[in-house]
């Protein structure tokens, strides 16, 4: 299931391109995302779980936020193998929807991890509770990079790029912090293409690909796949990515 997670959550972004940003949000306050996850392993599919997202919003300090909340489960048929329950939390500012906060609590098994980030750009710093079960708790400071943002309100802010602005192979770069670290990967726009999803409807989408990290997820020098509307929602309608052992998929529902 984090693998799922990892996916969706490399959807791409940077803050560097935002002059090609939408004139208004491509997502509103109340939005819910449904989707169905499933796993391949040679000729077998699992409906593994489920994964929603959900934007809220409200005031901080005198500040207009975004609060947006991801949670995921397996399903209960398929938590014998492992069971799964992920809660993602960040709040970011409505006017550039940089971060401010970013939570994650997570269950996978056997494992569990606790992060907590704190976003200050006064200091240009970020500061970091870490724990899981390989580590104690630990709290750090990391230097925050122009363009540096969580793995959840990165999804909202890809979301917000216009990209009629960009021709096919186009690079975009990402600075995505995951595990106490900070990621540079890219995205390459492959162009628009119609989709069909599991009922046979027809999505017209954008298409691209995303450079992963290899390692106990991925395998070296893959990519992921990621389609989205193409309309100004940018909703991720499907994405699909090979791992070290078969393939995961995740598809809207509702």
């Amino acid at each position: 299931m984090r693998k799922i997670y990892f996916i969706f959550f490399l959807f791409f972004y940077n803050y560097t391109f935002s002059q090609h940003f939408l004139e208004k949000n491509s997502f509103r306050n109340g939005e819910v995302l449904k989707y169905n996850i499933m796993y391949n392993l040679s000729f077998i599919w699992i409906n593994a779980g489920k994964v929603e997202f959900l934007v809220d919003s409200t005031v901080v300090q005198n500040k207009q936020v975004y609060v947006f909340k991801s949670t995921g489960t397996s399903y209960t048929s398929y938590d014998w193998v492992m069971k799964v329950r992920e809660g993602f939390s960040s709040v970011a500012d409505c006017k550039n929807l940089k971060p401010l906060k970013y939570i994650r609590k997570s269950v996978e098994g056997s494992y569990f991890a606790n992060e907590n980030y704190e976003f200050n750009y006064s200091k240009n710093k970020i500061f970091s509770k870490i724990e899981n079960s390989k580590q104690k708790l630990k709290y750090d400071t990391l230097e925050l990079k122009q363009g540096t943002i969580d793995l959840l309100t990165a999804i909202y802010v890809c979301r917000n790029i216009d990209f009629t602005k960009y021709s096919v192979g186009d690079i975009i770069p990402l600075n995505i912090i995951i595990d106490n670290n900070c990621e540079l990967l890219n995205i390459k726009y492959l162009g628009p293409e119609t989709i069909l999803n599991r009922e046979e409807k027809s999505y017209n989408c954008l298409k691209f690909s995303a450079s992963v990290v290899a390692g106990t997820i991925f395998k070296k020098d893959e990519s992921m796949f990621i389609w989205v509307s193409n309309d100004n929602s940018h909703t991720p309608i499907y994405i699909e990515a090979s791992i070290l052992v078969g393939t995961v998929k995740a598809y809207i529902t509702n």
